[in-house]
């Protein structure tokens, strides 16, 4: 391997694990440990001066709950996963597995009610209903959305729902991953 490639690596690679331990909200410490490195050489490998052996990089892996084949993975990937709203009641994930996004399709009758369909907590939401209306709470400011109308929720600590009207309601919703905040 060249120096060059070695060196990209080495940044991928600190991105990569520096990105994971920020979406599951540790340390630099707590991952160290939970590895048995140093706090100063995994600073180095996220900052992409080192680049790890792969026993090193599995243990990263194993205390960031995911996979070597995820972290050496050459760029970014895209997942496919195929299929069409249908007006079928309860929750479907729409999301392809391993992807990070929740994204599910929610079916409802009228005047049924609930909470998200995704996990909240320092994370957008977006709603898109397909067909029927949805009154949505967003931490207590009311909104009433029709087919065809979408929904933005900047980091909502609440989210409810209640399906309006006489038909039933199908309705899309999304949560991203939180912003990467500081170490």
């Amino acid at each position: 391997m060249h120096h060059a490639d070695a060196a990209g690596l080495g940044s991928r690679l600190g991105s990569r694990l520096r990105e994971r331990r920020r979406e599951l909200g540790m340390t630099l410490a707590q991952v160290a440990a939970a590895a048995d490195l140093s706090v100063g050489y995994l600073s180095s490998i996220e900052k992409g001066g080192s680049v790890p052996s792969l026993p090193v990089l599995a243990r990263l892996a194993h205390a960031l709950q995911t996979s070597l084949a995820e972290m050496l993975r050459a760029s970014a990937s895209s997942r496919l996963a195929r299929g069409r709203l249908t007006e079928a009641l309860g929750v479907k994930r729409l999301a392809a597995p391993g992807s990070r996004m929740q994204i599910v399709r929610s079916g409802a009758r009228p005047n049924d009610r609930g909470r998200a369909p995704v996990k909240l907590g320092g994370t957008d939401v977006f709603v898109f209903v397909y067909r029927g209306r949805l009154e949505i709470a967003v931490d207590g400011n009311v909104f009433e959305l029709g087919p065809g109308d979408a929904l933005h929720c900047d980091l909502p600590k609440t989210v409810t729902w209640r399906a309006l009207g006489d038909e039933r309601t199908v309705s899309v919703w999304t949560a991203a991953a939180a912003p990467a905040r500081g170490s």
